[in-house]
């Protein structure tokens, strides 16, 4: 047998069963144990449980995996009659010293658990010097037999790691807690799981989970996610490009009278841009237009670029001789270019004024999505985003001789904001009086990365080399080792905190950090760009072990408790618990190009599906299931509306109905998933 998994199973399997109104314990008798099988039995009320364990695989060298299969079975211990059931259990006693390093979902109170509303790519996983281990839910059965909802959690306090049976509401923003149920059950109800170890490598980084996702993509994924050898991104890309049709003929023609927005700058410029955030209400022609749910403005942000999807319709306008497509791009690069500098540092958000004029508003350095008295602190992240999307509308669309200055002075101030360590602020004041003390290490310095890096092959200067390579340097020192991937959205965004969330503080209850994949993303493109500034492959590993924590939050099945598509899509954070967020179109990018550079199939599958899912909430008639729910929560819908995109599916902000929410937002929605596909298609 392995070194290890008898730790976990010899003698310390445990039951949780429900019952009464409580939890309580019971001590499995062992049926069987032998060199290749288990198994344990026990009684609860009416009911018998039957554990067995058998080995699929063990490995013979390092990197291999030794792979226990756990089946659990409960029935009414009556023949033919129902068995009275509320919740069932099945736990391991970590006694051994390992390491907890990855939960797809924190639980940070007592009662609550990680619901497999949360199992996008499942997992709990552990490590010490020598292995490293994991808890695998057997997603095949769970998408075919799912009479009661499944849960998993770990907790540091008493080292139990536990998988079951059990009804859960979610709650706050967003947890799972523990809402048993009893009803009578006829049929044995059962499940199955995965308890899979690694023995490590030499040198082995900590918290390198390729093996755990390979694992997931050779279980499960790579039959969810088919692709074709045969057909390039470009025949891909083709099938896809009626959605981007639909997103800009609804943006920019059929809603533009709410959603496109034109007017002159305070010195004279021409601006124009897709408002942030409409909704449902506001259809044109119903007499709610001007009923905005949040401040009409523009923003150039992180989440929420104007110029990122300009980009978009710049291409496709060339590309199908669109001239007002194009016309529209020009002016929002114009609204981009007059936000103005102090010292090099720029505003990305214009409010209009309370009049709703946008003559009468003005530039706010950063958006909402902010700290508590932070109305006069760039976000730095915010405006280095934008500056690379200026920088690529200057490679791959037009040269305009307003873009290298632009930058390069925000670039000048930006090195002299670099620590000694390599990191830089997120937020500063642009008159140089202040620093905030938020997210002054985090990895929200890899989008400096980027942006410097990509400056540099633009406009050689071995300064802005350096400074990229110092920068990604302490990503991979400082954060990825921790998993530290907080940023701006873990704490300020709808996932806020509170006393069970605080920033900079590890959970409690698991000794994991809060964290967001936004930050993965723009590390995994850090190490892509350092490794393109020095040649040196060890930055392509160091992407790839980043990649592979992201693809545990990427969607591989098809869950039957959701009424919408969702392989290929991606969840967010530790603490939320939505499916097909808008992100997923700049993840599809980062794996086509990792593909490209490694050769690796898997990340040209994820590329394609994260592409297709970046659709999947879109209003119109190629998503019927979607389309049918659009229609039964706002039954005004009609053809006039086909391409108002939902952000994402299951967000819980008090307005959704059956998972499906009021509003789309343009710039991280269809219109930025537009804007992918158009590179996507270019190759």
């Amino acid at each position: 047998m392995s070194a290890l998994l008898p730790i976990w199973l010899n003698e310390k399997v445990g039951i949780r069963w429900h019952e009464g109104g409580q939890w309580r314990e019971i001590t499995p008798n062992v049926a069987r144990y032998e060199e290749n099988e288990a198994v344990w039995r026990a009684n609860a009320g009416f009911a018998k449980i039957e554990i067995r364990l058998s080995w699929e695989t063990k490995a013979i060298k390092p990197g291999e995996a030794s792979v226990a299969v756990i089946e659990v079975g409960a029935a009414s211990s009556a023949h033919g009659d129902a068995m009275t059931f509320s919740g069932l259990q099945v736990y391991f006693v970590n006694d051994v010293g390992l390491e907890c390093v990855w939960k797809p979902h924190l639980a940070p109170q007592e009662g609550m658990t990680v619901g497999d509303k949360a199992f996008r790519s499942p997992a709990i996983i552990f490590e010490n010097n020598a292995v490293m281990t994991a808890l695998v839910p057997d997603l095949a059965r769970l998408a075919g037999d799912r009479i009661v909802p499944h849960v998993m959690d770990y907790t540091i306090q008493d080292g139990i790691l536990a998988y079951g049976l059990c009804e859960y509401e979610e709650t706050g923003h967003v947890y799972h807690e523990l809402t048993p149920v009893e009803r009578e059950v006829t049929e044995t109800l059962s499940f199955r799981l995965y308890l899979v170890e690694w023995a490590k490598e030499k040198k082995q980084r900590e918290r390198d989970f390729r093996a755990v996702e390979r694992f997931l993509w050779e279980r499960f994924g790579r039959d969810s996610m088919p692709v074709s050898s045969e057909e390039s991104e470009a025949d891909i890309a083709g099938k896809l490009e009626p959605y981007a049709d639909y997103a800009y003929e609804w943006a920019l023609d059929r809603w533009s009278d709410v959603s496109w927005q034109q007017f002159r700058m305070e010195d004279g410029t021409e601006a124009g841009g897709v408002v942030f955030l409409v909704c449902a209400r506001q259809k044109p022609g119903f007499g709610r237009e001007n009923e905005w749910r949040e401040p009409k403005s523009l923003w150039n942000q992180a989440w929420f670029c104007g110029l990122r999807s300009a980009y978009g319709y710049a291409l496709w306008g060339k590309e199908k001789g669109n001239a007002d497509w194009q016309h529209k791009a020009e002016l929002a690069l114009n609204f981009a270019l007059s936000a103005p500098q102090t010292g090099g540092l720029f505003p990305g958000y214009y409010q209009a004024g309370e009049d709703n004029r946008w003559e009468s508003g003005r530039w706010y350095m950063s958006g909402p999505r902010r700290p508590a008295g932070h109305d006069e602190h760039v976000h730095l992240l915010d405006a280095s985003w934008t500056c690379w999307w200026l920088l690529k509308w200057y490679r791959d669309i037009k040269a305009d001789e307003r873009i290298l200055p632009y930058v390069t002075r925000y670039a000048e101030r930006l090195l002299t904001l670099q620590r000694d360590d390599g990191a830089f602020p997120a937020w500063v004041r642009a008159d140089g009086t202040g620093t905030s003390p938020f997210l002054t290490e985090s990895p929200e310095t890899s989008i400096h990365v980027m942006l410097l890096g990509l400056l540099h092959r633009l406009r050689p200067d071995e300064r802005f080399a350096s400074a990229a390579i110092r920068a990604a340097c302490y990503v991979t020192e400082r954060i990825v080792p921790e998993g530290r991937w907080e940023d701006f959205e873990t704490y300020w965004s709808c996932s806020r905190q509170w006393e069970g969330k605080q920033f900079g503080e590890k959970d409690a209850r698991s000794g994991l950090y809060n964290q967001c994949n936004f930050g993965m993303y723009w590390t995994a493109e850090a190490m892509k760009e350092a490794y393109a500034l020095s040649g040196d492959a060890d930055w392509l590993d160091r992407g790839e072990q980043v990649l592979a924590e992201a693809s545990l939050y990427q969607q591989i099945w098809q869950p039957s408790f959701f009424p919408v598509p969702t392989v290929g899509g991606f969840g967010v954070m530790s603490s939320d618990d939505e499916w097909n967020d808008a992100r997923q179109s700049l993840f599809a990018l980062t794996y086509l190009e990792y593909y490209r550079l490694t050769g690796n199939e898997s990340y040209r599958a994820r590329a394609v599906w994260a592409m297709k899912a970046s659709f999947y909430m879109m209003y119109c008639p190629e998503n019927a299931g979607v389309k049918a729910i659009y229609e039964r929560v706002h039954p005004h819908f009609d053809e006039l509306d086909y391409g108002f995109h939902m952000e994402n599916f299951n967000h819980h902000d008090g307005t959704p109905v059956d998972g499906l929410g009021e509003f789309t937002i343009f710039d991280w929605g269809c219109g930025a998933a537009a804007a992918s596909l158009a590179e996507f298609k270019r190759g």
